[in-house]
Order: structure tokens, then sequence, then C-alpha cells
């Protein structure tokens, strides 16, 4: 016998959900809340405690450490360096990584041994990668001795704070990541329909105009991507500079803190410069964001 609802009550679909529903979702989240709030949060409410604190006194909090870092020379450098060295290493990417996925889209033989070799540094790792890189232009490394070879002086390629110390952290960082740049741009590439090129050959586009109306409008989707990812982890840049130049070579605001930490002890400076770079990588990647969530 079915029992009719009382007057005035909710119906079924209006009633609120049981609370039990809530709790399987938490449960799932909450080892990855745990990680943050351990690995993340404390860390970084611990660095900017570090940062406000006089490192003599204890004081805090103080400006102390940003004042430091103000009046020294080796700031300013790594700061400029901090904002060219990744501006022209994404920028040599994102034009090594286009060219090379315009010519490995295409059909011929030995394309896809081509292809296994430009992803090649991409699998080595890191610090494998960067001995190479030191082996070869060292003083006495190879790229001198091929110099030497051809008749051609040598090349202080890594002496500290000279340009070619600079361009060759630019050149070997984009040669180690310029693989992720050409995956995505292949990807966006093989996403094409081909009727696309076939309508627009049938139109007399051929070339340089196909390129330009056909082409990059379709990948640029996948080039706002490329420049944010890349854009980022390039702000972050620590081990080329440091492998290659040392601290002082080709310094950005990681080696500096590094240099505070590790050359000097002085770990409320290392803070100070770590919650800059922080500050100035949020600062720098917000806009982009929105930029892509508004397209």
């Amino acid at each position: 016998m079915n029992q009719s609802p009382q007057p005035g009550a909710p119906a079924p679909s209006a009633r609120a959900a049981p609370a039990w529903t809530a709790g399987p979702p938490l449960v799932l989240a909450a080892p990855m809340l745990l990680y943050f709030a351990a690995f993340l949060l404390y860390p970084a409410i611990y660095a900017i405690k570090l940062a406000l604190t006089d490192p003599f006194s204890g004081r805090a909090p103080v400006a102390d450490n940003f004042v430091a870092m103000w009046n020294d020379a080796l700031f300013w450098r790594a700061l400029v360096g901090n904002l060219v060295l990744p501006a022209t290493s994404v920028a040599l990417e994102l034009v090594a990584g286009l060219a090379l996925a315009l010519f490995l889209h295409q059909r011929f033989a030995g394309r896809r041994l081509l292809r296994t070799i430009v992803i090649l540094p991409l699998a080595l790792p890191e610090v494998v990668f960067l001995t190479m890189m030191r082996s070869i232009f060292a003083p006495r490394g190879y790229a001198n001795a091929a110099l030497v070879a051809a008749g051609i002086a040598p090349v202080e390629w890594l002496a500290p704070g000279s340009t070619a110390a600079y361009a060759t952290v630019v050149l070997v960082d984009a040669w180690h990541v310029t693989p992720i740049v050409f995956l995505m741009l292949l990807a966006g590439l093989a996403s094409m329909p081909p009727g696309m090129h076939e309508a627009a050959l049938l139109d007399g586009a051929r070339g340089w105009t196909r390129f330009v109306h056909i082409t990059l409008p379709w990948l640029r989707p996948v080039i706002v991507s490329a420049v944010l990812l890349r854009g980022l982890d390039a702000l972050r840049m620590f081990a080329t500079p440091l492998v290659l130049a040392g601290v002082e070579g080709a310094p950005v605001l990681s080696t500096y803190a590094y240099h505070q930490w590790s050359d000097y002890g002085n770990e409320p400076g290392a803070a100070a410069a770590s919650m800059l770079l922080a500050m100035m990588s949020v600062l720098l990647i917000i806009p982009l964001l929105r930029r892509r969530i508004e397209e």
C-alpha cells in the first residue's frame, strides 16, 4: 500500500543530498591536499618568514634581506639574467621547434629516424647532457678544437659575465628542451585537416602565403600553450647556467639564491631571492593564463 506524501513535505528531488555523499570526494582528495600542505604550503610559509627575518638578530618582520639584495651588484645581474635568458631561450625554442615540426611533418624516407634524433636530447638525464655540453664548450673542449683545426682562433665560450657565456647558456638550454616545443607543434600539425591545404591550393595560395594564412592560425593555440609551458619553466632555470658558467658566470635568481645559501650560509638572503623569483613567476604568468582562459 503506497503512502501519500504529507502535506508541506519537500519533493524527493528537492531534498538535500545525504551527508555521506560528500565524504568520498574529500577522502580521495585528502592525500593530494596533505601533500600540498606538507611540501608546498609549509615550505612557502617558512621561506616567507625566513626572508623577513634579520639573519643576525633574529628580529622579524624586517626588510634587511631585501635591502642587502638591492645593494648587491650580483643580484641585479641575476635579475637581468632571469629576464633575458628565459625570453631568448623560449624565442629560440619556438623558432627551432616550428621549423623542425614543419620539416618533419613532410613525408620522406628516414623521417622517423630524424624525429628520434631530434628528441634525443630530451631523453638524456639533465646532468649527463650538461656534462657533455661542458666538455664541448670548455676552453680545451671539442668546439675550440674544431675551430683551431679550421684555422680559427679559439673562443672563451664560458668566460664569466661575457656575452659568449650568456649565448652558450641560451643555446644549450634551447637545445635540451626544444623537443618539447617540437612535439607540441608536430601534434598540432598532425591534427590539421588535409582538406584545408587542398582548398588553399585550389585558391592559389602557396608557400609563404599558405603558411601565414592557414598553418600559423591553426597552430596559434598550440604556440600559446608552448610559450606558457616553456616560459614558466624557463623562469626557474637553474642547472644549465650553474653547471656551464658557475654562480657568477651567467647568474639568474635561482643560482643567486643557491650562491647565498651554499657559499655564505645566508639562508634568509637565499629565501628572499627565492621569494622574489616566485613572485616574479606568478606576476608574469597570471596575465598569460587569463588571456589563455579567455580564448
